[in-house]
């Protein structure tokens, strides 16, 4: 969302609300299969990565997207990390916690710190179905790695 409050958000302009989620292999609940599947945890839903198609399972049961049908734009973008920094991010530059107007150390704040800017990869999964989720990537490169997956499976026979 917008932050209406740059000097106590670091000077972010926007404030996002995230999870820690990573890759794990699962098979699909009440599915049977003989490969194994990469699961991808999405908030309520779960992201199973099929070799012909995309299911999805959230509190409403199955829903599945075809590779092709799949928009998948990854980015990078700067984060005012505020939080750990994973060891696989590079750190671009620091900021303080309060910043004034010339974006150095707000003085009337005792405990300003300063904190990382780091660059993250984005990956933002859409279909015309209704799926719409957005990643980010503690190292830079790998949302077009997998952006490069999905087109390879997009277009295997």
């Amino acid at each position: 969302g917008a932050s209406g409050d740059w000097k106590r958000n670091a000077g972010a302009s926007s404030v996002v609300r995230r999870s820690l989620v990573q890759f794990c292999e699962s098979p699909p609940p009440f599915v049977k299969t003989n490969i194994r599947v990469l699961v991808l945890p999405a908030g309520r839903q779960r992201l199973f990565f099929l070799p012909d198609r995309l299911l999805v399972l959230d509190t409403n049961g199955y829903g599945a997207v075809s590779y092709a049908s799949l928009s998948c734009e990854t980015n990078s973008t700067r984060f005012v990390e505020a939080e750990g920094v994973p060891s696989d991010s590079r750190v671009v530059n620091q900021t303080w916690r309060y910043v004034n107007k010339k974006g150095g150390p707000d003085r009337r704040f005792r405990d300003n710190r300063q904190i990382p800017i780091v660059i993250y990869g984005e990956l933002a999964l859409r279909s015309s179905t209704g799926l719409n989720e957005h990643f980010q990537f503690s190292r830079e490169g790998a949302a077009a790695e997998l952006r490069l997956a999905i087109a390879g499976l997009a277009s295997a026979p």
